[in-house]
């Protein structure tokens, strides 16, 4: 029986985790559009803050 909770326990630990919004570019992308983009990952990326 703790067999199959650890082997529960572990498979549910592997999940991935869902990425909040991904960052593809390309090169047909203006630089406005870039910039945009950029500023939009930076302040919803799920990393902390470093001046904290």
């Amino acid at each position: 029986m703790k067999k199959i909770i650890l082997i529960l326990f572990l498979l549910s630990s592997c999940t991935p985790i869902e990425k909040v919004d991904s960052f593809n570019f390309s090169d047909n992308m203006t630089f406005d559009e870039f910039k945009f983009k950029l500023e939009n990952y930076a302040e919803n990326n799920p990393y902390p803050n470093i001046d904290d």
